[in-house]
């Protein structure tokens, strides 16, 4: 009998089978973590994209009017480029957007795969409103060997938003689900299919956050300035209300269509414009104060306000700073003032008629009694019966048609010079003592006016010589004067005048001190009585 000795372990069928399936698993494996690699390369060109896009938009923005002119520049300190343009746009890099702080300094300029970009902007529209618009694209086609991976070109479009595309020929980009299209006619940048690709610009969706120079893109939000001023513009219309912290200022018409709320110092309001009351415009005023007019710049009597026609005031008027309450009892008042200077007529009356009236030519007129608790001053004052009065007082001529009666004294009070001239003849005076003249052919005499004689008196002093002399007794002194000598002959007469009726003095009065005394001759004209 023989024995079989079986051992234990794996047939080859067994091995076989597990290795198979071992491998499969191992393959499975490593497809997936291929395809995680996949995918996250295609997100990170759409985020690189979209990135290097939103910093094109941002250029757009920052040198519209550079790229509006197609200006070029080359290393300029306010304008760093590097911008090449031509007669129908402009080419940029990622250096320029770098350079401008629209990328970070490390960025690289490639993408994940390796891929630069070139980036066109073209202009359109008319001046002066012209458009920019852009286009960002990959120089490199996203292929392994001969496949264009336009799977992974659309994953990267997912995430670089509906502003991507790509080609798919050599002339034509599309977008999103052909939302857009570009040509090589106008971007030169298409050359090859399996291109990813970004627009931007005005006809781009990203634009839409900034504000577009042709005012054809709304806000859709408030518009936060963070502090900052809105300078140069032109017209703002706004259908809500406009808060304002600080001052106000116009260059020209502020208009309010309807009334205008201003506040003083106390937070009372004043309102210009009113209401749709009384046919009228108001200027209203919120508390029980007054509203004054002040100029502080102007001086004093100064005209601050002017009114071009008609002015009505529904109760009393006062100027000078009095109070318009300030009238006798039982008067309704109208207008409390100093002085009333008019250049027409003061009248007083109702109804159109004139009871009384003062004009500018100086008539009086009253309809009925004046009454004069004083004295009443008058040029000419006329009566078809008597003048009665205790005092009578006259700053002209009284004139009498007939005889004039003095039940007692008649005081001439009109002084004049013997020898002096006169008019009319028939006139009556008297010297300064009281002695009686009269207008004889157009002469001043005394009353029993007699001879004419002269007296002389001379005297000598330093520098200032002065003599009186006198008529005889009680003559009077028609006239008189002096005669002034001196060394060099520099003296003048300085004093001339009558001393009472039948005096004269006189004086002189030279420059030169060192001329010695001076002499003086004075006379008097007399005449004998």
């Amino acid at each position: 009998m023989s024995i079989i000795n079986k051992g234990k372990g794996f047939s080859l069928l067994e091995l076989i089978l597990v290795l198979s399936v071992g491998s499969a698993m191992a393959l499975l494996k490593f497809q997936d973590m291929k395809n995680s690699q996949e995918d996250f390369t295609a997100k990170t060109a759409g985020e690189q994209i979209r990135q290097i896009g939103e910093a094109v938009n941002g250029y757009i923005n920052l040198r519209y009017d550079k790229l509006s002119t197609l200006t070029g520049s080359s290393s300029q300190s306010n304008d760093p480029g590097p911008r090449t343009c031509n007669a129908s746009g402009c080419e940029i890099t990622s250096q320029t957007l770098i350079n401008e702080g629209l990328l970070p300094v490390s960025y690289s300029g490639t993408n994940i795969y390796k891929s630069p970009y070139k980036i066109l902007l073209k202009r359109g529209g008319t001046a002066p409103n012209y458009v920019i618009n852009g286009l960002v694209m990959t120089t490199k086609a996203w292929k392994e060997g001969s496949k264009t991976r336009y799977d992974l070109l659309g994953k990267a479009m997912q995430t670089a938003g509906v502003d991507s595309g790509m080609t798919q020929n050599t002339t034509t980009v599309a977008g999103m689900q052909g939302q857009w299209h570009e040509s090589s006619s106008d971007f030169s940048n298409i050359t090859d299919s399996g291109l990813l690709a970004f627009r931007t610009g005005f006809n781009s969706s990203l634009y839409s956050i900034y504000l577009r120079r042709d005012g054809t893109l709304p806000m859709t939000g408030d518009l936060n300035m963070g502090g900052n001023n809105i300078n140069n513009a032109k017209n703002i219309t706004a259908s809500g209300t406009g808060n304002f912290g600080d001052n106000i200022t116009a260059g020209g018409t502020v208009t309010a269509a309807k009334e205008v709320i201003a506040h003083n110092g106390y937070g009372d309001t004043i309102t210009l414009g009113g209401d749709a009351y009384g046919n009228d415009y108001e200027i209203r005023l919120g508390a029980n104060k007054p509203l004054t007019v002040y100029s502080p710049n102007a001086g004093n009597y100064t005209t601050i306000l002017q009114i071009d026609r008609n002015a009505k005031v529904s109760q009393r008027l006062s100027t000078n700073g009095l109070d318009p309450n300030d009238i006798p009892s039982g008067w309704s008042g109208g207008l409390r003032t100093l002085d009333v200077y008019a250049g027409g007529t003061v009248g007083a009356g109702a109804g159109g008629a004139v009871n009384a009236y003062m004009n500018s030519s100086g008539n009086i007129y009253a309809s009925n009694d004046i009454n004069a608790g004083h004295q009443v001053n008058a040029q000419y004052v006329w009566a078809s019966g008597n003048v009665n009065s205790n005092y009578i007082h006259s700053n002209g001529n009284v004139d009498a048609a007939g005889r004039l009666n003095v039940g007692e004294y008649a005081y001439v009070n009109g002084q004049a010079g013997i020898g002096g001239g006169c008019s009319p003849n028939g006139l009556i005076g008297r010297t300064s003592s009281g002695s009686l003249l009269s207008c004889v052919n157009g002469i001043w005499k005394a009353a029993g006016q007699g001879s004419i004689y002269y007296n002389s008196v001379g005297a000598i002093a330093y520098r200032f010589p002065n003599a009186t002399v006198y008529c005889n007794g009680n003559d009077i002194a028609l006239g008189g004067g002096g005669q002034c000598s001196s060394k060099s002959g520099y003296i003048w007469l300085n004093g001339n005048r009558p001393v009472g009726d039948n005096g004269w003095f006189a004086s002189c009065d030279q420059s030169k001190t060192d001329d010695g005394n001076s002499s003086i001759i004075t006379y008097v004209k007399c005449s004998a009585q």
